[in-house]
């Protein structure tokens, strides 16, 4: 097959990497995929990096005429099969690229917020152009049908994760020695791509602040874009933590940043797709407490694979990690459970044989 992906993914996170996993994927599956995305990108920098043919094109505008112009020139040059959307602007792009071709068009929703409800959203997402729409839980899926989407017309496919990267030779202890934090304390750590409200990092320090002020040693590390800002800073002084909390930043050893910590925390409010930090602890072996938004309880079930707690809610979310911290055996059983979920349902090697499925599918049965 020959599939055209198009995304504009403007800064490295989960979601260009689950998008350059694909491609990778479909590629040893011995497919012909080329990367439409905009150029001196970290996603353009890394598929260029794995042989993978990009295809520049500027995609930071709903509707813009010459990136229309040359996907449907490359589409028709290269025979592509199917076009395949990630992301907001490459949706608008890619759909009337795909429908100018008459190619049938997928598009990945990666996110369970609602669509904006306004005449340029209803048409991309109501559109019968759009063959299938990917959504990465059944929460996304909710979501979509919510909005109007045709549930005929959604197929989930959970995003994956490399076992072999996320429960591979990680030293955290020595990632903890680089951050200043001894080897012999308790961690507890949220790491999020990018600081925005509704990823909760307030809900995370709130909590963080009641079992500092119970247990004298427990340390807590922020990591990811804006985690040492001026903004955080001023929260965390606010709190009385100066000092309890390591400000990481951006990181790119995820792994063994994962594995430093005793307990992972993922506290957003709203908008969780399907969460990839408390796939990668889970794949690690790290004991996770998540906020019961999204697809989260997809990934977590309460109690068996680890625990679930209401947004917004402090309190609930530093009882839980203190129950944690405090029943040894719990969080093993805990860990070991969600390392077993994640290797039997939820790798790349999986979501890539799911989407060549759907393309075959589609194929099979074109749209008139």
């Amino acid at each position: 097959m020959r599939v055209l992906h198009a995304a504009e993914c403007p800064s490295w996170g989960g979601g260009s990497a689950q998008v350059l996993a694909l491609l990778v994927g479909l590629s040893k599956h011995h497919h012909e995929v080329a990367l439409a995305t905009p150029p001196g990108g970290e996603l353009a920098n890394r598929a260029r990096a794995e042989g993978l043919n990009i295809i520049p094109i500027e995609l930071r505008s709903e509707l813009n005429p010459a990136a229309i112009a040359r996907l449907a020139a490359h589409i028709v040059a290269r025979r592509v099969d199917i076009v395949h959307a990630h992301a907001s602007h490459a949706h608008s792009v890619a759909l009337v690229a795909a429908s100018l071709t008459r190619r049938p068009c997928v598009v990945t929703r990666r996110v369970s917020f609602r669509p904006k409800d306004n005449l340029g959203s209803r048409l991309k997402y109501r559109s019968p152009r759009v063959t299938q729409f990917v959504a990465v839980s059944k929460a996304v899926r909710s979501v979509l049908v919510d909005y109007g989407v045709d549930p005929g017309r959604i197929t989930v496919t959970y995003s994956g994760t490399d076992p072999s990267v996320f429960a591979g030779d990680l030293d955290g202890g020595k990632l903890r020695d680089e951050l200043g934090i001894s080897r012999e304390v308790k961690v507890v750590g949220k790491i999020a791509n990018f600081y925005h409200r509704w990823k909760g990092h307030d809900t995370f320090l709130e909590a963080a602040a009641s079992l500092a002020a119970e247990r004298p040693t427990v340390r807590f590390v922020l990591a990811g874009h804006n985690t040492t800002s001026e903004k955080m800073t001023a929260m965390i002084e606010q709190l009385g933590l100066t000092g309890r909390v390591v400000q990481a930043g951006y990181r790119t050893d995820v792994p063994d940043l994962i594995s430093a910590l005793d307990v992972s925390v993922n506290s957003p409010r709203a908008g969780e797709g399907l969460s990839g930090v408390v796939r990668e602890s889970l794949a690690v072996g790290r004991p996770v407490v998540a906020t019961d938004v999204g697809g989260n309880r997809e990934l977590v079930t309460d109690g068996e694979t680890g625990l679930l707690v209401a947004p917004d809610d402090p309190g609930a979310l530093a009882a839980a990690i203190g129950r944690l911290l405090d029943d040894a055996a719990l969080a093993e059983t805990l860990a070991s459970s969600g390392a077993r979920f994640v290797r039997e349902n939820l790798t790349i090697e999986r979501m890539v044989d799911e989407t060549e499925r759907l393309y075959r599918r589609i194929l099979s049965d074109p749209e008139p």
